[in-house]
């Protein structure tokens, strides 16, 4: 009763309601915070499946804009109808959203930032290969190098990736943990509830109505997500054996995307098993992986190959133990995998294909740097309307460099207007840009100025795609031999008529006859000098023995047969009668070229009556010499003898009676012992001159430097008496006369002595050089190559340039005989010994000045 009594008392129910009410109060606000928490915990979930499909969603745009960048390059897309350019928008899109969405998590926020830097380089590099020109076919290293930039940008992506996944199963892991903690607690505060259901049921179920109503709200928008997402997501549970081991899976749930996959919808394969569905998954080792998740409770990433009903899959899948099943999440990476697939295949072709073009290229450079022709290649610079502007060289070989003198570094790059400013003048650049637009092949040849010399260069244009190809070569020497050749064309055409001309002047006929065919051409003049017009008849033998004289016609065919016979012409004569009746004298000479005799004939009628007067003159003039020499001998003793009778008479009465002589009477006998004396050299003189002789018996090694010191010797007295300075050089030695030379040199050097001046010391330079035939200006007959010049240069009085020539005739003076002695015939020996030894002599002289005389001597 008490106990009744206590339980029932107003206080204490009151005190149990409020007890009770506390604890209804308290068990309902610890379930409402589980239901709160679970309704959080959904959400989560929703939020997590939305960060992990946006995730994928970005990183496929990028996985896309390298897949269309490298098939437009591999693919020579030029239209560029597909381009990384095309998915920014969307990606800008993505990567707001995805930031929006973890904006809570800084671990995300960060690794956000670093797909931001990423993002940017793998813009630059798709920017960098979308520029390599479309129509190479060989990458250069450079260019390879491009296209590893942008998998390095993916691969680093994709590394990033992983981490936000990673991040994502932490944050999936640590809600889990919280909801298996929040059910926990669940069922108990739920019993509780029940027990206090009828009294607080109308609170209860205002509240847990509106938190289921949030419930299907998140659940609804799971399951929208689990369906609209490309990732398949699907819960395993494990069938366990007798021994506790997981031997196969039942499938709990898959989402809609399932069906792309295998054909059946999701709930066809719920609560089927994996052996029964996808035997397969016990062969590519996912069975395996699943297994291990619910043994080590570990999180799992796998990427496996999947096939059913011959379709044929790859899944990077990541599986995650959640309460005794697992939950995995595959991505579809077939296409990324197949894309990896024929990249590889493209790389080894890419590779094969640039072996095979490096060897083309080592080939095709082979060819043209060993070719002699210069080989550039030029693509056009064009303005917006599409004008050609300037041509840019891309290639050129190293023969350019013989043809122009200019580094191939310092060309390419370059514009040809700016290297060869002067191929507008020329109108080789109009020619390109005709070859360019229009595709025709042109052809140019022109004068440059290139390696500071004028340079003919013939240039042939090609089109070669938007570019042109230059082959030139120099064809200076080929202008050259074709200018030399209408100079020569022109020369043998004056010769010919020279020739014409001369046969004509020298009476000279020539002929050419075949001993096989036995036809025969005769000169013009060759019947001319038969009295016949040119091709009067035509030229055979027969024809021509008409004229031959019949005194000498056996004689002419027996030459005839032995010239037919040995092959060779000699010279004979012989005498032919003219159409006129003239007798005529012909000298034939020829030879034999190949199977034809080439001849000349001349008339040598007057030649033959010129010889036989010469003969007669030759008669006479050595008469004429035996009559000369006779009056050497008279000359030498009859004339000498009375002078010297006069001589000595003079002299006796100078010595007898000069002083009974008056000062006249002196005088008288002084210009009879001068006259005599002067005769008696004038004598000598003119039998020196007389006796020089042409004769070579006579000449031998002379040495000058020996003759100068005899010169010396014998003008011992007038040298000192007039105190002469002599400056003698080194002379050489030469064939000649020694005695002739001596007195070549002892009149040179007396007529120095003789017209010295008195003014200053008399000063006499004797010197000698070397020369060329060819730059001796003075004009006479130079047989030898190379001459001794000697110079014999005084200070004395000199002479007028006027008479130059006048002093060496015989018997000329230039001062009469009260002023210098002399006969006038020195310098006559001079010359006719120079002469005598093939040389020349001539002098140099001004008035009061000096003069020098200049020999020039045969080495």
């Amino acid at each position: 009763m008490p106990i009744r009594k206590i339980t029932s008392s107003p206080k204490v129910l009151a005190i149990s309601l409020i007890l009770a009410i506390a604890l209804l109060m308290f068990l309902g606000s610890i379930s409402y915070k589980q239901i709160v928490q679970l309704g959080k915990s959904a959400d989560m979930v929703s939020h997590t499946l939305e960060v992990d499909m946006e995730i994928n969603q970005l990183f496929s745009y990028y996985a896309q804009m390298q897949s269309t960048e490298l098939k437009n390059l591999l693919s020579h897309d030029t239209l560029s109808i597909s381009s990384y350019e095309n998915y920014k928008p969307e990606v800008q899109e993505s990567f707001l959203k995805l930031r929006l969405l973890t904006h809570e998590n800084p671990v995300h926020q960060k690794i956000l930032q670093a797909v931001r830097s990423w993002q940017d380089s793998l813009y630059i590099s798709l920017e960098i290969i979308s520029n390599i020109p479309f129509q190479k076919t060989n990458y250069s290293s450079k260019d390879r190098e491009k296209i590893t930039k942008v998998s390095k940008s993916i691969t680093q992506l994709n590394l990033l990736r992983n981490q936000m996944y990673q991040e994502k199963q932490i944050q999936l892991a640590k809600h889990k943990a919280e909801y298996r903690n929040q059910i926990f607690f669940t069922p108990l505060t739920s019993l509780l509830l029940g027990m206090f259901a009828l009294v607080i049921f109308i609170v209860s179920f205002i509240k847990i109505n509106s938190q289921r109503k949030k419930m299907v709200t998140a659940e609804k928008f799971l399951q929208n997500t689990l369906s609209s997402t490309d990732n398949i997501i699907s819960y395993f549970s494990p069938v366990y054996n007798t021994n506790g081991q997981v031997e196969d899976f039942t499938i709990v749930f898959s989402n809609d995307k399932i069906e792309s996959v295998i054909g059946l919808k999701s709930h066809q394969i719920e609560h089927r098993k994996m052996s029964e569905l996808f035997p397969v998954n016990f062969e590519n080792g996912i069975f395996k992986e699943l297994s291990m998740v619910i043994t080590e409770g570990a999180t799992r990433k796998f990427e496996k190959y999947f096939e059913f009903n011959d379709n044929k899959f790859w899944f990077k899948t990541t599986a995650v133990k959640m309460e005794n099943g697992v939950l995995t999440t595959s991505v579809d990476t077939t296409a990324e995998k197949k894309f990896t697939q024929n990249l590889k295949v493209l790389n080894e072709q890419l590779e094969e294909q640039n072996h095979n073009l490096i060897e083309t290229k080592s080939f095709l450079n082979n060819i043209l740097e060993s070719t002699s022709n210069t080989v550039s290649h030029l693509i056009t610079e064009r303005d917006l309307n599409g004008k050609i502007m300037d041509f840019k060289y891309l290639y050129t070989n190293t023969e350019s460099e013989n043809l122009t003198g200019i580094q191939v570094a310092e060309v390419i790059g370059r514009s040809i207007s700016k290297i060869y400013p002067f191929v507008h003048e020329s109108g080789l650049y109009d020619l390109m840009v005709k070859c360019a637009d229009n595709g025709s092949i042109e052809t140019h040849e022109a004068e440059y100025p290139l390696k500071e010399k004028q340079v003919w260069v013939h240039t042939t244009i090609n089109k070669l795609n938007d570019g042109i190809t230059l082959t030139s070569y120099d064809s200076t020497q080929i202008i050259n031999a074709k200018q030399r050749l209408l100079e020569l064309n022109e020369q043998l055409t004056v010769q010919n008529s020279i020739l014409n001309d001369a046969e004509a002047v020298a009476k000279i006929g020539s002929y050419r006859w075949n001993i096989k065919t036995k036809k025969a051409t005769m000169s013009d003049n060759f019947y001319r000098l038969l009295d016949c017009r040119p091709n009067e008849f035509k030229p055979t033998l027969e024809n021509y023995r008409k004229f031959i004289h019949p005194k000498d016609l056996k004689e002419f065919d027996e030459k005839l047969h032995l010239a037919l016979e040995k092959k060779t012409i000699n010279n004979y004569t012989y005498r032919i009668i003219t159409k006129n009746g003239k007798v005529k004298c012909l000298q034939n000479t020829g030879h034999l070229l190949k199977t034809e005799f080439i001849g000349v004939v001349k008339d040598i009628t007057n030649e033959l009556k010129n010889e036989q007067k010469l003969k007669d003159n030759y008669l006479e003039l050595k008469r004429t010499n035996s009559e000369l020499e006779s009056f050497n001998r008279v000359a030498s003793h009859d004339l000498q003898e009375p002078l010297r009778k006069i001589q000595m008479f003079i002299s006796r009465i100078s010595d007898s009676d000069s002083s009974n002589f008056t000062e006249q009477q002196a005088l008288y006998v002084d210009k009879v012992k001068s006259s005599a004396n002067r005769m008696q050299t004038l004598i000598k003189n003119l039998l020196s001159y007389s006796r020089i002789s042409k004769k070579k018996k006579d000449f031998v090694q002379v040495d000058l430097n020996l003759v100068m010191e005899k010169v010396q010797e014998d003008l011992e007295a007038p040298i000192r008496e007039s105190e002469v300075e002599f400056v003698l050089g080194n002379l050489p030695e030469v064939r000649g006369v020694p005695f002739q030379l001596e007195q070549l040199f002892n009149n040179l050097i007396s007529n120095s002595i003789k017209y010295h001046s008195i003014l200053e010391t008399p000063r006499i330079e004797i010197a000698c050089q070397k020369m060329e035939r060819n730059s001796i200006a003075a004009d006479f007959n130079k047989k030898a190559k190379e001459y001794y010049c000697i110079s014999v240069k005084d200070n004395g009085i000199g002479f007028d340039q006027a008479n130059a020539q006048k002093i060496f005739e015989l018997f000329q003076r230039l001062h009469q005989k009260n002023e210098y002695s002399g006969t006038g015939i020195g310098l006559a020996i001079c010359k006719k010994i120079v002469e005598k030894h093939k040389g020349h002599i001539v002098a140099h002289g001004h008035v009061n000045k000096g003069a020098t005389f200049y020999i020039y001597l045969p080495v």
